[in-house]
This record gives C-alpha cells, sequence and structure tokens, in this order.
C-alpha cells in the first residue's frame, strides 16, 4: 500500500489559548494535506467534476503543539461507485497524535449531483487503498 506523507509548517498563530494548535487550524491543515495529496496523484486534473466534502471525522489523541515536527499520512480507507473516504494520520514526538477520515463525493458541476468515480480516479487512489 502506498502512502503520502507531509509534514506542515505549524505556525505560531495556530495556537489557541491553551498552548495546543486549534482544532479549527487543524482541519484545514488537514484538508492542505490532502490537497497536496490530490494533486500529487493528478486527481484534481482527471475529476472530470468537482468533489464535495460529504463527511469528516477526527479523533484528537493527544494535543498538536507548536514546534515539534508534525508528520502526516494519508491513505484511502474505502473507494465506492461515486465516493471515497481519505485517512489522514497525524503523529508528532514518536506518537499519533489525530486521526481523521474525509468522505468525498465526486459530483457532475453542472447538476450538483453525485457521479460515479471514473476508471482514472479509481487507478489514482487504488494504490494508497489500505489492505
Amino acid at each position: 500500500m502506498a502512502t503520502f506523507e507531509y509534514t506542515p509548517e505549524v505556525r505560531w498563530s495556530d495556537q489557541d489559548l491553551l498552548g495546543h494548535v486549534n482544532n479549527a487550524r487543524l482541519i484545514t491543515i488537514i484538508e492542505e494535506c490532502r490537497i497536496r495529496w490530490m494533486h500529487e496523484v493528478k486527481a484534481g486534473h482527471i475529476t472530470g467534476g468537482g468533489m464535495l466534502v460529504a463527511n469528516q471525522n477526527i479523533d484528537y489523541l493527544v494535543p498538536v503543539m507548536y514546534g515539534p515536527e508534525l508528520l502526516m499520512t494519508v491513505t484511502v480507507k474505502r473507494i465506492g461507485t461515486s465516493s471515497f473516504t481519505v485517512s489522514t494520520r497525524g503523529d508528532q514526538d514518536g506518537r499519533q497524535v489525530f486521526d481523521h477520515d474525509c468522505v468525498l463525493v465526486h459530483i457532475d458541476r453542472s447538476s450538483q449531483k453525485p457521479t460515479p468515480l471514473t476508471p482514472e480516479l479509481r487507478a489514482a487512489f487504488e494504490p494508497y487503498l489500505q489492505g
């Protein structure tokens, strides 16, 4: 199984009053990681439509801190007919700090309705599919 790894720059301004990365900022950092992965697999160029974030779920296991490197690892949890689930794991200081799943639906831009994933999209995502 292939993985995509990304180490974002966690900024001082990402912290909240408790001294750790704000939960809403973390969702934005995860989104940036997912978009970089989709560019890497060329998904943005072969969608033939658009993508809709249908659902996100995050388990905050340990606070993400400013300073130590944050390593994010992307895999694909599920590939359906018109949707797929991207899984992003975050690690910092040698331990897992969060687990995030995002269900994306492939949509037709004009009708705004779900449309089947193309064979090209499936081929791009399948190497990342968890066994």
